[in-house]
């Protein structure tokens, strides 16, 4: 042994007899495992699924709602909720109790799953199996009789962005608070570090490092102190070991607050639906997280004029651009920091999509106010860049709650070319209404929602609470993008809409490294 350590030739060639003897063993298993390896891309229903959905914030009413579409005749499922209690502090040795079941379980899809956690201290976790994990998307909604608050119950993961506002604001929309929630769905314990990037670069502390967080607990970590003294604030939650779900609090000056919802990971484009119209500013939030600086391009797809024309843009006054796909405005971003531009001049009024092309990755969200009739800020929303529907297999999408009395609408961006799909009301006992179809022309942001001139609850739901609805991508349309947009009073909430596929993508390994070498 010791001459082969000393011998270098010795060494390769133990290197390389290893490495034959891999690929033998790849070579010999073959011709059995043919008919099980993935030869070509194929698809795959999943049947299992995890959701994490926060404690609600402020008072009012709160609801958990969770659907899952019926695909097949004899589809059978399992679905079951439970609390994630917080993890003790220094010097505590008990804790809230772990696993407290929340709400029915049902074993079939196609029927509304809801939850009152009005009184819920703690993260709920709501697990799926069969086919009540396939196409599954669930979310919170909060009301009062001033705010509304919805957050989409977070898969875990490895990493979460977000962008929003920081607290440098003296008009009413600056932040009083910024927290982000942790939640270990998972089995074995976690590594947590949070990066915080700012318009004057990168910003930490060490509570935001190496936080560590047990299997099936929760924590809060408070950011507030990060970022006061910024216009602009990305916002990155990421593992080193195991998956959390992460969801991040912003409370402002006015006295609102509201969930910000996580943005797609950084990129060179971005679409970010859902800016509704009306009063009160409207702000694009740009995060670069690279070491260079970073030229940001944004032009707005609006709502379309009574002749079925994109609205005019109207120049901006800085003379950076018109806003529109031809003359987009440009935003310089420096590198690993943040940086912002407003919108009211190139949207007009108008509800509106944006897009966002940089030449190097980007984070984006939008900031969305509502304003009361003397022009005093009320309550702060936010949007952000997600996946479109779109074919083969991102096709159908779901609003989990449309609660009874609230103005509901979806704001669907056609940003290439034509779109055409059908909405569909689903009842909480599993009741479908009437099928609606929706056309978008190309190049615009349209309106559509609950009422005589949009979907309409199936009989008999009202008094049941609310109800859910599918939306389904036609076969022939162009990708659309989609945000859910709720009113009660003078609140505002925003809810950018993912694709809730049935069936997910298998990657071809065979044949390569990646089905040899982990």
């Amino acid at each position: 042994m010791r001459l082969i350590v000393e011998n270098r030739f010795a060494l390769f060639g133990l290197v390389g007899l290893a490495l034959a003897a891999l690929f033998g063993v790849a070579f010999v298993v073959r011709p059995v495992t043919a008919e099980l390896g993935v030869t070509e891309p194929d698809t795959v229903r999943p049947d299992h699924a995890v959701r994490v959905c926060p404690a609600p914030h402020g008072p009012g009413e709160a609801t958990v709602a969770a659907f899952a579409p019926r695909v097949g005749r004899d589809d059978e499922g399992r679905l079951w909720a439970e609390t994630v209690p917080a993890a003790p502090e220094d010097g505590e040795e008990e804790r809230a109790e772990a696993g407290v079941p929340v709400g029915e379980e049902p074993t079939e899809p196609g029927r509304v799953w809801r939850a009152d956690t009005a009184e819920a201290a703690d993260p709920l976790v709501i697990r799926a199996q069969g086919s009540l994990a396939s196409g599954l998307d669930a979310a919170q909604i909060t009301l009062s009789d001033d705010s509304a608050t919805e957050v989409r119950c977070a898969e875990p993961s490895i990493g979460t962005w977000f962008a929003l506002p920081g607290g440098d604001d003296e008009d009413g929309g600056g932040l009083d608070s910024l927290t982000v929630h942790l939640t270990n769905p998972e089995e074995s314990r976690a590594t947590v570090s949070v990066d915080v990037y700012t318009e004057g670069g990168p910003s930490y502390s060490p509570e935001s490092r190496g936080i560590s967080l047990p299997a099936g607990e929760s924590t809060v970590l408070e950011l507030t102190a990060l970022v006061q003294s910024t216009g602009a604030v990305g916002v990155h939650v990421r593992t080193s070991t195991g998956r959390v779900a992460a969801s991040l609090l912003a409370e402002h000056d006015s006295g609102s607050g509201d969930w910000v919802p996580p943005t797609a990971a950084p990129a060179k484009e971005h679409v970010i639906p859902g800016v509704p119209g009306g009063d009160g500013r409207r702000r694009l939030l740009v995060a670069a997280p690279g070491d260079d600086p970073v030229e940001v391009r944004v032009h707005t797809v609006s709502s379309a004029s009574e002749d079925g024309e994109e609205t005019e843009e109207p120049a901006q006054e800085d003379g950076r651009g018109t806003g529109t796909a031809e003359d987009p405005t440009v935003l310089n971003v420096p590198p690993a920091a943040s940086a912002w531009l407003t919108l009211e001049s190139v949207l007009g009024g108008e509800a509106g999509t944006v897009v966002v092309e940089s030449d190097a990755p980007v984070v984006a969200g939008v900031a969305v106010e509502a304003v009361d009739g003397e022009g005093e800020v009320v309550e702060t929303a936010y949007t952000s860049a997600v996946p479109p529907l779109r074919f083969p297999l991102d096709t159908t999408a779901i609003l989990p709650d449309v609660p009874e009395g609230a103005d509901t609408h979806v704001l669907l961006g056609a940003v290439g070319a034509d779109v055409t799909l059908v909405a569909t009301p689903i009842g909480v006992d599993g009741t479908q209404g009437d099928a609606v179809r929706v056309e978008v022309p190309a190049g615009t942001t349209m309106a559509f929602g609950a009422g005589e001139e949009g979907w309409r609850a199936p009989s008999g739901t009202d008094s049941q609470g609310g109800h859910t609805v599918r939306l389904e991508l036609l076969e022939g349309s162009a990708p659309v993008y989609v945000a859910r947009v709720l009113h009660d009073g003078e609140a505002l909430s925003v809810l950018p809409v993912r694709p809730a596929p049935v069936r997910i993508a298998l990657p071809v390994v065979r044949d390569s490294m990646v089905g040899v070498v982990p």
